[in-house]
This record gives structure tokens, sequence and C-alpha cells, in this order.
């Protein structure tokens, strides 16, 4: 199955005035910070309402767009023209790949599996932002949530917190993603007992959670109420997910270069 938004990554190009602008390879540039004593806008579009657009088509056929949606939605109601560049090579990047989209191509449906990676960037817009601004220390998290092969949900974003370290970053992620998985698990297992799939497929649901930082792999799989020494103060936060481990629900290491 493809899922296609053309018409409306159409409507995207035409708002951002990109139709005689050359293609891009990547939404996104670098990261993108505050602009405050920055150029003003131009104005030539609704910034606000291409953010609308953008939003959809990412939440439910783009997640390639992630990363850059998330960042520019970040200024929509104070955007500069740097903001709206980034918004214009979103435009240039979709008119390179308008008729691209997600596709689903589930694996062997006599077992059910939920695959979810989790990753972050520590500090990743450190420098971006006037040093007194706390957004300045925040890091960034992302998930992905496959049922069967398939991306059913997905997130970039930055953290609520500020994480103190790397370790402490990806296990707010990971805490984050269960967040997700736990709900999506009861979904499915509710949806295939109505669809009539047999008992054994979702008694043996197993569902794994990919991770490539050591020390939050090895703290998600210390027993509740044990932390590290390194993990005492943010542990009894975000912890909470531990109690659900099981032989069904596991976190195992990935390589980087397989983080999805």
């Amino acid at each position: 199955i493809l899922l296609t938004q053309k018409g409306l990554i159409d409507r995207v190009i035409d708002a951002l005035g990109c139709r005689d602008l050359p293609p891009v390879t990547t939404p996104a540039e670098d990261v993108l910070g505050k602009d405050e004593n920055g150029e003003p806008p131009n104005c030539t579009f609704n910034y606000a309402s291409v953010i609308g657009m953008l939003w959809y088509v990412y939440c439910h056929s783009r997640p390639d767009l992630s990363f850059a949606v998330s960042q520019a939605a970040r200024f929509a109601f104070k955007p500069t023209r740097k903001h709206e560049l980034a918004l214009i090579r979103i435009g240039q990047y979709l008119k390179g790949n308008a008729d691209k989209g997600l596709v689903l191509k589930p694996i062997d449906t006599t077992e059910m599996v939920i695959d979810a990676y989790v990753d972050s960037n520590f500090l990743g817009i450190y420098g971006k932002e006037r040093r007194d601004d706390p957004d300045n220390v925040k890091s960034r998290q992302g998930y992905v949530l496959c049922l069967n092969g398939c991306p059913i949900i997905w997130s970039s974003k930055l953290q609520d917190c500020i994480a103190l370290s790397t370790m402490m970053a990806e296990y707010y992620a990971l805490s984050s993603a269960m967040r997700e998985v736990l709900p999506l698990r009861e979904l499915v297992q509710t949806v295939a007992k109505g669809c009539g799939i047999a008992d054994a497929v979702t008694t043996s649901f197993l569902t794994t959670i990919y991770e490539d930082n050591n020390g939050a792999l090895t703290l998600a799989n210390l027993d509740p109420g044990h932390q590290t020494p390194r993990s005492k103060h943010y542990d009894c936060r975000v912890h909470w997910f531990r109690s659900h481990l099981n032989s069904q629900i596991r976190v195992v290491k990935v390589d980087t270069t397989l983080q999805l």
C-alpha cells in the first residue's frame, strides 16, 4: 500500500511559491534556532497555514519531514525571514518527490510484532539560540513504532526537560516512546480480536524497543527500584515503564547505523 498526498503537497508548493525553484535532496539544511534580531519576514505566504498543511502531510504519509517540520513549527507565531526560508526549503524538497509517500508492506501476519526505534540528539540546538535561553540546552528526541514492519507512529520533538547527559536524554526518549508503545499494544490486541485473528497470535505478541545507548539500555533492564549511581536523580521520574518489561516487551541493543 502506497500512501500519498500529492494534492496537498501541490498546495504547499504553490503557497510557498516554489514552482520555479530547484528541488533539493533534504528537507532541512541545519538545526533551526530562534532568530530574534534577524531579518523580518517577507510575509508572502501565511506561515502558520503552511505549517498546518505540512503537519498534516508529515503525520499521515511523510515521516521524512518529521525533523524539519517540527523545528519550523516552533516559530509559527513569530517567524523571521530565516524561518520562512526553512519552510521554502521543505517546499523545494517536496517539489522533487511530491508523488512519493509511505509504503506499507507488512510482514507475514501469522505473527504480530511491534518494533520501536528510539534515539535522541543531546544538546542538539546548543549554540543556535541565546545562552540565557533554556531552550538552548534542550535535546531532541525521536522514535518510530512499526507494526509488522509498517510505520504506525512517529515523532521528532524537543524534550520538555533539560538533560544533563547523553544517557539522560536517551532514557527520557525511551520513556516517551513507551507511552506510545503500551497503548498501541492494547489497541492492536483489541482490533485483532475483533477481526477474528487467532488468540495464539496475540498471546505471543512480541514488542522490541531498539536502543543504541549502552547506559540507557543498562538502566532500562535493571529491576524496578534499582538505578545506576549517575541516574538516581532522574530515574524516579521516568523509570515507570520498567515494570512493564517482560518476555514479550523488551529493550535491546541496536547499532547506531541501523537505528531507524
